[in-house]
């Protein structure tokens, strides 16, 4: 533990700390691999909820662990409602029911986004430390709204924009025209995107905080979509430059490339000797494009961290960091993606270990924990079917 001085009062600073291995995971990872190969699938709600558990258990906070108690049954309990669904559904499709099929699709497009809150609070009931469980609950039109509403009708006005760049375009007649105009109009769908982007990220981390519960006591958070829309922005920005010197690179080989389609005639021997010469200039442009991706999200997904854990408070003046470096970042995702192609995949233990110990000592809590009033909120999780079905859901990390 270190501590800040904050006027003339120091405030204890304290970060996670992650006690796993890959060894340890590895051995686990092998096991829910194998019993989920003989098990035809069967196994892997368990095997999800081992691998959770393995590294719930080993995060530590001020010399607490945190505990997962969810079961592999129940989430296959909900995988198996999902499976008679998705039946009914190719059952409706395979004789033609276009009205039970319309009914299924307008009933998942309602509800799904409640199923998926309803999927986070389970995970957060089941997560625990010190005794004490977190909760989450946002409600279903907030919930809707978030994951369904705003970011379809910005796809819509994105779409419609760039529709009517392209119509006037064409019908001006000038090839110049046509050039700038759909070039303008792309650049309006991609800054539509960069908006969409920024607006789903400020309002899905403002639903998740400020709707999480630590026992009793409330997280809150006050989200800018300002700040959301002009950090997804710039992680486009850096994305734009990779993408043109991989369009500089390719558009040389594809005109290559429809010149031998037309000197070989259809023969796919001749064609295939051609383009052999082709293959690393392809290679070259597509590592360019995968690198420039991944500093895109890393740089989005950095900036977005830091803001967020910045806006975080949990009451009793409880603050959040998050001190993650793009750098530090970059190299850790570009040599586990190697280590893993390399051993086929063999090292992914060690590289999520490596990754989540990173992240984690990285994330620190500003605040005296010890005066908390640690009180547990006593909520279970529902039964009904509805309920059981989300937790069908329940599957990605929710945690921050």
């Amino acid at each position: 533990m270190t501590s800040e001085t904050s006027g003339s009062v120091a405030t204890p600073v304290r970060h996670f700390s992650f006690y796993g291995s890959g060894k340890g995971y590895f051995v686990i990872w092998l096991v829910n691999i194998l019993l989920t190969l003989v098990t035809l699938g069967l196994y892997l709600p368990w095997a999800m909820v081992r691998a959770r558990r393995y590294f719930y258990e080993n995060t530590d906070l001020d010399g607490a662990r945190f505990s997962y108690h969810a079961t592999g049954r129940s989430i296959f309990v909900g995988w198996l409602c999902l499976f008679v669904l998705y039946a009914v559904f190719i059952i409706n499709a395979a004789y033609d029911n276009v009205f039970l099929l319309v009914c299924m699709v307008g009933l998942f497009l309602i509800f799904f986004p409640w199923l998926i809150t309803q999927g986070l609070r389970y995970q957060m009931l089941m997560t625990e430390i010190n005794g004490v469980r977190f909760n989450f609950y946002a409600s279903p039109l907030r919930a809707w709204w978030v994951m369904m509403g705003c970011p379809l009708l910005i796809i819509i006005a994105s779409v419609v924009v760039f529709s009517l760049f392209t119509t006037t375009a064409l019908s001006s007649g000038s090839y110049g025209a046509i050039i700038t105009m759909m070039v303008i109009g792309t650049l309006v769908l991609l800054l539509g995107v960069a908006i969409m982007q920024g607006v789903f990220a400020a309002q899905w981390f403002g639903m998740l905080v400020n709707n999480l519960h630590y026992g009793t006591l409330k997280f809150s958070a006050d989200i800018s979509m300002k700040k959301c829309i002009t950090i997804v922005l710039l992680a486009m920005l850096l994305f734009v430059p990779f993408i043109v010197v991989s369009a500089l690179i390719f558009a040389p080989t594809l005109i290559s490339l429809s010149g031998y389609m037309y000197e070989a005639s259809g023969d796919p021997q001749q064609m295939a000797l051609m383009m052999s010469s082709l293959y690393g200039t392809f290679v070259l442009s597509y590592l360019i494009y995968i690198a420039g991706a991944i500093i895109c999200f890393l740089f989005a997904f950095v900036k977005l961290r830091a803001y967020v854990y910045g806006q975080m408070v949990l009451e009793g003046d409880i603050r959040f960091s998050s001190t993650v470096k793009m750098g530090r970042m970059f190299w850790i995702a570009v040599t586990n993606l190697l280590v893993c192609c390399v051993t086929l995949f063999l090292a992914w233990p060690w590289a999520k270990v490596r990754m989540t110990r990173y992240l984690l000592e990285n994330s620190h809590v500003h605040g005296d924990l010890q005066t908390l009033p640690l009180e547990n909120h006593g909520i279970q999780p529902a039964k009904d079917p509805a309920n059981l079905l989300a937790r069908g859901l329940s599957f990605y990390p929710a945690a921050f």
